[in-house]
């Protein structure tokens, strides 16, 4: 419950986000108001303040900020273009610029040769950032907790007519007089449901132009003692670590939030291609990579302090196929077509809301389509 927004309290006994953890749009999010409201969590501001930059073993203070807000302004597009294309060879080749493209290219999960310029610059929602010490995903579920929801129970096939839909499952077939699809773009473009008669071609060439980003976590429990010992004083600190890639088009390495709500719980984050194919070489490869990351930084002696360690691999999972939505350059324009209902087949989502790839965009979508749908049926 939550789709990707879940929170796991089994794997390492602590809460730990699968997908989404900060709650973004907080000035004007849902479930921060009634996070604030309920006993049960505790919220608290995002403190930038206590974020480290690390060249080697040598925390530095210099470069990166400069490098990613010249990234940022360059990114600032009206033009349906790729953010690549945009940045000059001067820029990719200074410094910083392999580590400030990977800071930059985390959050739309797709490095800037995917990145639609005009796609981010007329995303639209609140300001505000917030963590739940109990997870989003907790949060989430709570806050939905009176909505009907029946797990294990997959959409095989929507059949459609003038009348209504018939939804295929494996657990037998749903009769209604219309339905609201919220599945990825991913899924849809792969065809893992069937639609008869098929959607019009507009709606397929939508699926193949918002695609799925791959965005994972690679985490690691360590005891609190010792990442105050190497220098990790504070809950949520984020760590950015030198990337040298050469200017590549995918950078290949990754930063981290440490001691989530002081836990011990620590996240690497990959986004991009290069997520994509660590994804792909396995949970191993994964985990190997980022505790090889941490030793050049922290020291050879640190795997010994790793209690346990988990990767997610959203571009793996069936049901998503991919973390959350983007266009492609060029393909902007197609959000509208992704919005438009076809029969008594609604759309909704994160892909189809205007501050896409939040939790806060799928809320807002999801209840704008189901009270439109609530007048037309």
């Amino acid at each position: 419950i939550g789709g990707r927004c879940y929170t796991d309290n089994s794997i390492f006994g602590v809460p730990y986000d699968m997908g989404a953890h900060w709650l973004e749009c907080a000035d004007g999010s849902p479930f921060v108001k009634y996070a604030k409201k309920n006993e049960k969590f505790k919220l608290y501001p995002n403190n930038y303040d206590n974020d480290l930059v690390y060249d080697g073993n040598v925390l530095e203070s210099g470069n990166l900020w400069n490098v990613w807000k010249k990234i940022k302004r360059t990114a600032e597009s009206k033009k349906d273009v790729s953010g690549w294309d945009l940045i000059g060879k001067k820029l990719k080749k200074e410094d910083w610029f392999d580590t400030a493209h990977h800071v930059f290219s985390t959050s739309p999960a797709r490095d800037l040769e995917d990145y639609s310029c005009k796609d981010d610059y007329y995303w639209e929602g609140p300001d505000g950032i917030v963590i739940c010490q109990q997870g989003y995903g907790a949060v989430v579920a709570d806050y939905r907790k009176e909505v009907p929801v029946k797990l294990k129970t997959a959409a095989k096939e929507i059949k459609w007519d003038k009348k209504g839909v018939k939804v295929v499952t494996n657990d037998g077939t749903i009769s209604a007089k219309a339905c609201i699809v919220t599945v990825s773009t991913g899924v849809l473009n792969a065809r893992k449901i069937k639609f008869t008669p098929d959607l019009p071609d507009y709606k397929y060439d939508a699926f193949a132009g918002i695609t799925m980003g791959t965005y994972n976590h690679i985490t690691f429990l360590f005891d609190k003692r010792y990442l105050f010992k190497i220098g990790i004083k504070y809950p949520d600190t984020y760590v950015y670590t030198k990337i040298q890639s050469n200017g590549a088009a995918s950078p290949k390495g990754g930063c981290g939030l440490f001691n989530i709500t002081g836990s011990g719980l620590c996240y690497w984050d990959t986004g991009g291609k290069f997520s994509e194919e660590l994804e792909a070489e396995g949970s191993k490869a994964q985990i190997d990579f980022f505790l090889n990351n941490l030793k050049t930084t922290f020291g050879s002696e640190i795997d010994k302090h790793v209690i346990k360690a988990h990767a997610t691999r959203w571009g793996k999972n069936p049901f998503t196929l991919g973390s959350y939505s983007g266009a492609m350059p060029g393909k902007a324009h197609l959000r509208k077509s992704l919005r438009k209902s076809v029969g008594k087949i609604f759309f909704a989502g994160e892909a189809c809301a205007d501050a896409h790839a939040t939790v806060y965009g799928a809320n807002w979508s999801g209840e704008r389509v189901g009270k439109k749908v609530a007048k037309k049926v």
